[in-house]
């Protein structure tokens, strides 16, 4: 029985969806084979969850780059997708989100923070996100060297890109660790299949978050400072036209959330990647080109984002790979099954810093590319090379642990070692 098929009957034979299939072993410890089957057997998948999965590259990369065929879902319309969490306030704020929004909106927000993540802006960060790994691995080697057995992801992955989205927000160095533990619970919200517990949880983590941001703009109202909160305080109290109170709480929500936690995955897949095939660390001992192309690989090879965060709905009668999608469909966008695409990449499971040819889909196409793609990469060059160097001999300590996640891949722990 194909994909399609156990899904038009699922209710009679009560087989598991294919979000389903991603929450549990097998699936969430290795999605890679349920994606290929998606992309051979049912590339556009109609879950019983109210939306149809996109799952080859070019179907993927087309919906992406034509926000106009395929603009995001709107809000009276997402009841239909996550009935869980209606009504339920962090709901209403994941789903009015920047990736959500459609032109003139979209275009309107986007463009207030835009000039944070250019090229300029983040390369002028280089110096302190050199410093900031410098002192992490330090930090690392002395506890490694002790005989000590580590959580990387705890003590390098997630504080990297948390250190430096929090200098951009203005976020004080005592808040930081008590705020990034929200993000995840927040994030069972928009989890299809999240109990009633989690919900509740993602409810009270996003008023702990909320009640933060809250004061942090009423001090920055008072005390500006040289942040991206006081900048858009500044909007905001000088052009409301611009920039409504409740969007400027939903953008500090949605930068915080999308800051560090995907960050943090690529460094941990890339340590992976590492500890897997260790012949690929003399990428890292290479030039910034060579470095450049080992986290693109590692990007490609196991994306931090597996969903793409926006749904989108088909506004005219459409085909992708054949099938027909009548309008008003709404689809949503499998970006871990087009980065294992063979029809984009040749022998796609294979981790290789060497390829060229098609860019990956990691970080969205079109309008929602994600603002800080260059922040992630400039991040990942600077750590990982150092991390290499400083500790040649990094190992794992035991089995990566995995948050149970459809949108993310991501971690909970990644214990290392020094062998020998």
């Amino acid at each position: 029985m194909s994909l399609q098929e156990s899904s038009e009957t699922a209710a009679e034979q009560r087989q598991p969806d294919v979000l389903e299939q991603l929450m549990f072993p097998p699936a969430s410890l290795d999605p890679y084979p349920l994606y290929r089957r998606l992309r051979e057997e049912s590339p556009v998948y109609p879950s019983r969850f109210g939306a149809h999965l996109i799952s080859r590259h070019a179907d993927v990369n087309h919906v992406l780059k034509h926000h106009e065929l395929f603009p995001g879902v709107p809000e009276e319309d997402m009841a239909r997708m996550f009935p869980q969490g209606v009504g339920h306030e962090a709901y209403q704020v994941l789903v009015t989100s920047l990736v959500g929004s459609n032109p003139p909106k979209h275009t309107r927000l986007r463009g207030l923070v835009g000039s944070e993540f250019t090229f300029r802006r983040v390369d002028g960060l280089r110096a302190g996100v050199t410093e900031l790994a410098d002192r992490l691995v330090a930090d690392l080697a002395e506890r490694l060297r002790s005989g000590e057995t580590v959580d990387l992801h705890r003590s390098v992955s997630i504080p990297m890109p948390l250190h430096m989205i929090s200098d951009l927000l203005g976020v004080p160095q005592d808040e930081r660790q008590r705020l990034s533990v929200l993000v995840p619970a927040m994030m069972n919200v928009v989890d299809p299949a999240a109990p009633p517990d989690a919900v509740a949880a993602a409810d009270a983590a996003f008023r702990e978050l909320g009640s933060f941001f809250d004061a942090l703009i009423e001090e920055r109202r008072r005390r500006p400072a040289d942040d991206l909160v006081s900048d858009l305080v500044s909007v905001h109290d000088g052009d409301m036209d611009r920039l409504a109170e409740d969007e400027l709480r939903t953008l500090l929500f949605t930068l915080w959330s999308a800051g560090f936690e995907t960050t943090a995955t690529g460094i941990d897949n890339a340590v992976l990647a590492l500890a897997e095939q260790p012949d690929h660390r003399r990428w890292l001992a290479g030039d910034d080109k060579q470095v450049r192309a080992f986290v693109d690989e590692t990007l490609r090879h196991d994306p931090s984002v597996q969903v793409a965060p926006g749904i989108r709905v088909a506004a005219q009668d459409t085909e992708l790979s054949g099938c027909k999608i009548p309008a008003g469909t709404h689809v949503r966008l499998m970006l871990g099954a087009a980065s294992r695409d063979p029809e984009a990449y040749p022998d796609p499971d294979r981790f290789d810093p060497g390829r060229t040819g098609t860019p990956a889909l990691s970080f969205g196409a079109g309008i929602h590319y994600c603002l800080g793609a260059g922040l992630t990469r400039l991040e990942m060059s600077v750590l990982l090379p150092r991390l290499h160097q400083a500790l040649p001999t990094l190992a794992l300590a035991g089995p990566p642990g995995r948050r149970r996640s459809v949108p993310l891949r991501d971690f909970d722990s990644l214990l290392v070692r020094l062998d020998g």
